[in-house]
């Protein structure tokens, strides 16, 4: 079929060249493999222009020093936190990233301990330039117990490290619209979803308005695989802005970087109960669109051994260059996006979720990587009939049941739950 150019290409053409703008996946954007050799780019680093803050070896450099013994954790209110934070000052700082906070880049977070970091890129269109798309990660983590350092490569050390790679190269070349940077403090427990998490105290007091705030981009757990072999990474919220859904539709994908993409709802409404991850849920929560990366939740989840060595460094890169093209393209786009509570794309959310679990039953898949039992496999060979079917009928016209959306959303809880480190495996199977 005959396809226009992605709007990417036309903003970020000088970057990505030919090979990026060819051939694209089509559809809900699920494990095709993209966009030409655009992660040879990411990969092989590029040593001039934007590119070179988004290969492997800056995006090394930085997850290295987040993630040490010397940031101790970077739990909020300690002196490891303080270092954490002078890093990515620094980094911004280098880059040309301007203070967004009256002329400092710290936000202290008055109801807790935390501090938020926030940059400014300007917009280089006048009529756009009040307009603001919102790239952020959190830079706290558990810091240390039990004689150990708890130090969050993958939580959340290589969100912050991708979104200062794409801030610097914004830097070089602002889109029409501006792009506030912010590490956000204080995510982790016991102030998670509280309004001494940095996020939400940023939402309750933004140093923009937030009805100036087209978007906010928020990254976590994006560095380390979900199983062992497993390349996919999650893009969830699109289906709340139509706007936000062409432009993500739109941006090319990294060759070798499979993107599934789905709705919130469908990691968020569990058995147990409604439950947001990150800290995307205080921008939905005022109806501000919202997209939330993440590789989800794996083995080494809030626990020592969380380290550097368990990142997969190329794909980080290759997800860089995708959620700068991402950004390129809501920062660039004439239209506003608006926001719709009650958005959804079902079908997206069966294709996605179906190549997801035949992803997880293969040889070699989820199963077979954790040495899970017997149990999980019914339960997974089960989700994936159930699903192919539900697809199948959405695909003819029929809207699903709200059974069937149940059902499409067990699929990813039971993932979730085998893949992590929260339940026993024969707890996972009960549901």
């Amino acid at each position: 079929m005959k396809r226009r150019l992605p709007l990417a290409c036309t903003v970020a053409s000088a970057l990505f060249a030919a090979a990026a703008c060819g051939s694209s996946s089509e559809g809900t954007g699920g494990g095709g493999t993209g966009a030409g050799d655009v992660g040879g780019a990411s990969e092989g680093g590029s040593t001039t222009g934007p590119l070179v803050h988004m290969n492997e070896a800056e995006l090394t450099r930085m997850v290295s020093y987040l993630a040490s013994d010397e940031t101790d954790g970077r739990d909020e209110g300690t002196a490891g936190s303080q270092l954490a934070r002078n890093f990515i000052i620094d980094e911004l700082t280098r880059c040309g990233v301007s203070p967004a906070v009256a002329g400092s880049f710290e936000q202290p977070i008055t109801t807790g301990a935390g501090v938020n970091i926030l940059g400014v890129i300007p917009g280089s269109d006048p009529a756009l330039a009040d307009r603001h798309v919102l790239i952020s990660a959190h830079y706290d983590h558990l810091g240390h117990g039990n004689g150990e350092i708890y130090n969050g490569a993958d939580d959340n050390a290589a969100g912050v490290a991708i979104i200062l790679g794409v801030a610097c190269a914004l830097a070089e070349s602002p889109p029409a619209r501006s792009v506030i940077v912010a590490s956000w403090d204080a995510e982790e427990p016991p102030t998670f979803l509280s309004d001494a998490m940095g996020s939400q105290f940023y939402a309750q007091n933004p140093v923009v308005p937030l009805a100036q705030t087209d978007a906010a981009l928020v990254l976590d757990l994006v560095g380390g695989d979900l199983w062992a072999g497993f390349e996919g990474h999650f893009v969830l919220g699109a289906e709340l802005s139509a706007e936000v859904m062409s432009a993500v539709a739109a941006a090319p994908v990294p060759e070798g970087l499979p993107v599934y993409r789905a709705g919130l709802h469908m990691a968020e409404e569990q058995p147990i109960g409604h439950q947001p991850w990150s800290d995307y849920d205080a921008f939905r929560n005022l109806g501000v669109p919202v997209l939330f990366f993440s590789n989800g939740q794996n083995r080494q989840y809030h626990t020592a051994v969380d380290e550097l060595a368990t990142i997969n460094l190329p794909k980080m890169a290759r997800e860089a260059l995708y959620l700068y093209a991402i950004t390129q393209n809501l920062a660039s786009a004439s239209a506003t996006p608006v926001f719709v509570p009650t958005g959804a794309d079902y079908l997206g959310d069966a294709t996605n979720m179906r190549q997801v679990l035949e992803q997880a039953v293969a040889a070699g898949g989820l199963i077979d990587s954790l040495g899970l039992g017997a149990q999980s496999r019914a339960t997974l060979e089960t989700d994936l009939a159930d699903v192919s079917a539900i697809e199948q009928s959405i695909a003819g016209g029929t809207a699903p049941t709200t059974e069937q959306i149940r059902r499409l959303r067990d699929g990813t809880q039971h993932i979730m739950c085998l893949a992590g480190t929260t339940y026993p495996e024969s707890l996972c199977n009960q549901f």
